[in-house]
């Protein structure tokens, strides 16, 4: 097996809307593109044998305190049948290596309890839990 993981960018758009199977939500080509475009949001896709097998999204966060900026890993996923792999510990590796090359001094991600497998990940790769204390609050703006 031989396990890839690549920084999409722009030229990349095809590649991903190839592995909608991946995403939650079918890609819709112009959003792609945009993200693809900008330098502080990275989508990285993991290949097997030239397959995608899964991907990660995270985004860079600038700071106004002088700390360097963070990197925020908004979303990964594997294609079931490669899980187990280590598809999502390499494209976890990728990300800590591009955010050490961006300069920035955290990544974090936020998951819920309901989901055991993402918490292990995480605990696996390295991830600290911060405390039990930490509540996600959302804002519908549409």
């Amino acid at each position: 097996m031989t396990l890839i993981v690549r920084r999409l960018t722009t030229g990349n758009e095809a590649a991903v809307l190839a592995a909608a199977h991946l995403f939650d939500d079918p890609p819709v080509p112009e959003a792609v593109a945009d993200l693809l475009a900008s330098s502080s949001d990275h989508l990285l896709m993991a290949f097997v044998d030239g397959q995608p097998a899964g991907f990660a999204l995270a985004h860079e966060l600038r700071r106004t305190d002088g700390l360097p900026r963070e990197l925020f890993l908004y979303e990964i996923g594997t294609d079931e049948a490669f899980r187990r792999q280590g598809v999502a510990r390499a494209l976890i590796e990728a990300l800590k290596t591009l955010g050490r090359a961006r300069n920035a001094h955290l990544m974090f991600v936020l998951t819920h309890d309901s989901t055991p497998a993402a918490t292990a990940l995480y605990t696996a790769t390295g991830g600290v839990r911060e405390g039990e204390d930490v509540v996600l609050f959302d804002y519908q703006l549409e």
